[in-house]
Formats: C-alpha cells, structure tokens, sequence
C-alpha cells in the first residue's frame, strides 16, 4: 500500500471522527473534550465528566431504559464502579450515528484491582438482589429452558437451510456434519436444567440479582458495563466466569476456580439448586454456537478460515467436556453426598 493510499484512508477516518462527534454533540446537546480509550471504547472528556459511547442496535429502548434504573439503584447505594446511561436531548436513550445505534454513557470508576474476583462479585450481587422491583424487558430469571429451546429451533432451521445448499463449501459440510452432536448437547443441558428447577433445595440467595450478558473474568477487572446488564440469577455470573477460565487455561484453571468459589460461597453459599444451575449452564455449549455465529454472520471470513475456526473450536469442547466430568470433585463439592448428578459423556 502506497504512502499516498495509507494518507487518503487515515484522513478518511479522522473525517468519520470528527463526523461521530458532531452527531453525538448534536443529539446529546454536549460537548466533548479530549478523546482516549476506556477498554476499547471510545471516550470523551466533558466539563460533567467523563463519557463513553457504547453499541446500542441489540437493545431495545424499554431495555435501555431498565439499564439505566438499575444504574440509578447502583450509585443511589454507592456503587459508582458502572456506566450511566444518558438521556439524548429527545429524552431518548439511544442515539443513531453512522447508521448505527450507540448509547452514551458516564464513564464508570475502575473496579478496585486488589478485589478477589469471587468476593467482588459477591458483593455485587448482594447489592443487585436488593433492588425492590422485578425488571420486564431485561430479566432471564427463570427463562433458561424457554431460551435456550429458542436457540435450538434457530440453528435447527440453518441446518435444515444448509442442508439444501448446493454447491456446499467444506464448512457448510463440517457444520452439517456436526449438527446433530451439538444438539444433542444443547438437548443435554435443557434436560439437566429442568430436573434441576425441579430441585427445590432453594437457599436465601437464589433470588433474582444483576448480572452480566456474559460475564468474563476480564470484565472484574474493568467497569460494570451498563449495557451488558441483565436480571437473572447470579448461578449465570458464576458458571460464565467458570467457562472463560476453564477454555483458557484449562486443567490449570481449576485452582483459580476453587479461589474463585472460595471467595464467592464466603459471602453468599450456594444452595444445592444453585449449584445445579452452574452445572447446567456450563453444559450450553456457548463457546461453540458464538464461534457457528460467528462464522455465519460475519461477511468476511473466508470458507477454510471458517472451517479451521469451527474444527478448533470442536477440539476445545471435547477437552472442556472432559474438565466437566471432574468439575465437582475439583471444586471439592460432594456431588454424590448432595444428589447432584454429574452427565458422563
């Protein structure tokens, strides 16, 4: 690429820049200082503080909205380590800038860097699960088995599209081939999950808490991001954290797990259910349907890219799998003594 084409798209960028900033000055009648980065998004300097713009086109306005009052309830108890949605001048929560949605946000405080990451989010979830009403449009508490059954019918009807494809690329074979394992896994953890919610082992902290989308490991050490928020049980937060270590580090993983657990059961034990809803969720196989999304949705990746991307994934799930058989004995929970049945795959 030639000097003169690297000086065209640049300026091009700084023009899409400057371009984003004016919409966002117009829309929220505010005025942006200094730009930097804030974990990848955008910021801005403001003479109220500090702002960042985050994506908005997977919520709804009625979503956004509740975000934003379990935001309210966070720094209403002192809790300032989360974002803040911000009103457009429209009294709007969501700006269209590009073509695209965005929200603006105040920047929240820097989660504390010397917070056991189990203790933390303990602790977060004691103060979610004070809050005094039941959220409408953002709550999964209780909606597992209803979602998850929903995620089988999607990817039920692209096997049935890709099935009919002809010519089919070599991953469009591999994904046809495959299929019906993954569904059977996903069938596997929708039948775990309803015996579980069948357990009525309940303890006082399985009532409904804030949590995260998808919560990784990585995001304890950020903000809580106000547009990841969701109601839901806190067993989601907890088996996500699990899968993320797990993926990554493997069989090495599981001392950071137990410190994990260790923290977390100090403040708030889980229950024999809660413990169940973990389980269950660990066995979705999320890792895997976010690599088939991937590799379906995004134009640009080329066919062998995909296919090498999905083979990868697949040797990942049998050896995260294999962890999974162990899962209680490594945590050092008695799983047989608490009638908590282990899936042998």
């Amino acid at each position: 690429m030639s000097i003169i084409h690297k000086d065209i798209i640049k300026e091009k960028f700084r023009r899409q820049v400057r371009k984003m900033k004016e919409d966002i000055q117009s829309q929220y009648n505010i005025m942006l200082g200094r730009e930097w980065k804030y974990f990848g998004y955008r910021s801005f300097d403001t003479q109220e503080g500090p702002v960042t713009i985050v994506p908005g086109h997977h919520l709804t306005e009625e979503e956004a909205l509740e975000q934003r009052s379990l935001c309210e309830f966070l720094h209403a108890n002192q809790w300032t380590y989360s974002t803040f949605p911000l009103f457009t001048k429209n009294g709007d929560m969501k700006a269209t800038i590009n073509g695209r949605d965005y929200m603006l946000v105040r920047t929240g405080m820097t989660l504390p860097k010397d917070s056991a990451h189990g203790t933390l989010l303990a602790q977060y979830h004691h103060l979610g699960s004070q809050y005094p009403y039941q959220p409408q449009h953002i709550s999964r508490y209780g909606q597992w088995k209803a979602l998850w059954e929903e995620k089988i019918d999607a990817w039920t009807n692209v096997y049935k599209r890709e099935w009919g494809a002809h010519p089919a690329s070599s991953f469009q074979r591999l994904f046809i081939e495959t299929y019906p394992y993954l569904e059977g896994v996903m069938e596997n953890a929708i039948q775990y999950l309803q015996e579980s919610e069948q357990d009525w082992r309940y303890g006082e902290y399985d009532q409904g808490a804030f949590t995260a989308q998808r919560l990784l490991p990585k995001n304890l050490q950020q903000t809580i991001w106000s547009h990841t928020m969701v109601y839901d049980h806190p067993a989601r937060d907890i088996a996500e954290w699990i899968r993320a270590t797990l993926f990554e580090k493997q069989e090495n993983g599981f001392q950071e797990v137990r410190t994990f657990m260790e923290g977390y059961e100090q403040q708030r034990p889980l229950s024999a259910f809660g413990w169940r809803l973990v389980y269950a969720r660990l066995i979705l196989p999320v890792h895997l349907l976010d690599q088939l999304d991937y590799c379906f949705h995004q134009d640009q990746v080329p066919n062998n890219r995909a296919e090498y991307m999905l083979k990868q994934e697949l040797t990942n799930q049998v050896v995260y799998y294999r962890l999974l058989q162990r899962f209680f004995d490594e945590v050092q929970l008695d799983a047989k003594r608490l009638h908590i049945p282990v899936l042998d795959w």
